[in-house]
């Protein structure tokens, strides 16, 4: 009978190390938690990581498209109006920096036009995707007096 009974302490014995405790299974969950919050917080900084990239991209675009089409702009002739390229709204106004001059040729004559420079503060905006923000870009504006032959 001792020996039995030996036999079955032994197999009570085998049996509490052979499976998890639930001290050992809540300890998981809470590395398993623990680990899923880190795993979703850096892919949530991944995100926002991205979506400022692409705001980023989108303003640079829009910034490009605007100093292209500004250098078909006399600011002298045509101080303030709005554009539509593409999705971005485009708005300026230009003001005066320099007082009008007479530009100067080479052979250090009056020249056929006259001359100023600009302050152009540039407003662009494409809601919902780009906020509206502003630049100012410096540019000269100029109007032809006469024609070359008629002096």
């Amino acid at each position: 009978m001792i020996f039995s009974r030996h036999k079955c302490l032994k197999t009570l014995v085998n049996s509490r190390v052979s499976g998890f405790t639930l001290l050992e299974a809540i300890v998981a969950l809470v590395i398993l938690t623990t680990a899923g919050f880190a795993l979703f917080s850096w892919i949530n900084a991944s995100f926002d990581a991205l979506n400022r990239i692409e705001t980023n991209n989108a303003r640079a675009a829009a910034e490009i498209n605007a100093l292209q089409y500004l250098q078909t702009i006399n600011p002298m002739q045509k101080p303030d109006g709005e554009e539509v390229l593409g999705d971005v709204t485009m708005r300026w106004r230009a003001r005066a920096v320099t007082d009008n001059k007479t530009n100067i040729t080479d052979a250090q004559t009056p020249g056929p036009f006259v001359v100023a420079l600009y302050d152009v503060d540039v407003t662009l905006a494409s809601p919902p995707k780009l906020a509206p923000y502003t630049f100012t870009v410096r540019q000269m504006g100029y109007k032809r007096l006469f024609v070359d032959g008629d002096l």
